[in-house]
């Protein structure tokens, strides 16, 4: 009310606050007197939407064409670039990825969406066409980007996908895996399909 009802100075407030800017990161203790999190001492862990997601794979990979409007996209498709939320959506047969990963239903109001975990949606990052083409992406876009060398490989991977630094454990199995008996672009495509999949791209910490 001070600041003339301005929600513009209340979202600066919320953003700019401690609270806001907390890791989901926590400790024994927080757990112990703050269990389900009432007393805000840690962020909660936020899943992104399909549409979050999706835009995150293809900026990690290059490709994501960031130019504003247009006609409506397929985004299941993999030479599509386009920013997800110009999807089509049908009333009559919504889009296969889109279903998949909790678009609401476009026939019904919806308040939120609902938040699923089903094994297709493992098997749509391990087998889509559209995800073997962002890792592909992925392998090209990184390979440019270092001096070719597996370990390099790793730590830009992580540090493009993830915005962190490789743990030791981490850099180690992954030299494990890319030190594999098959052809070495396609160990290095396996391993970043593996990264594009994991739990860490789908969720904000």
């Amino acid at each position: 009310m001070e600041a003339g009802w301005s929600l513009k100075w209340l979202q600066r407030e919320i953003v700019l606050s401690a609270a806001y800017g907390q890791s989901s990161k926590t400790d024994s203790g927080h757990i112990s007197f703050d269990p389900e999190n009432r007393l805000l001492s840690r962020m909660n862990r936020r899943r992104l939407g399909i549409e979050a997601w999706r835009d995150a794979i293809l900026a990690a990979t290059g490709r994501l064409d960031e130019p504003i409007g247009g006609s409506s996209i397929d985004p299941i498709s993999p030479d599509e670039h386009r920013r997800t939320v110009y999807s089509r959506v049908s009333r009559l047969s919504l889009n296969p990825m889109l279903a998949l990963f909790d678009f609401p239903d476009p026939n019904i109001h919806a308040d939120h969406r609902v938040e699923t975990t089903t094994p297709l949606q493992k098997l749509f990052v391990i087998n889509s066409p559209f995800m073997v083409r962002q890792a592909q992406a992925l392998v090209d876009f990184l390979t440019a980007k270092t001096d070719g060398a597996d370990q390099s490989f790793i730590k830009k991977s992580y540090l493009v996908l993830y915005a962190r630094p490789v743990s030791e454990a981490e850099l180690r199995l992954g030299l494990e895996f890319l030190k594999g008996s098959n052809d070495a672009k396609v160990r290095r495509q396996e391993y970043a399909q593996v990264l594009l999949a994991a739990n860490e791209m789908l969720f904000v910490d």
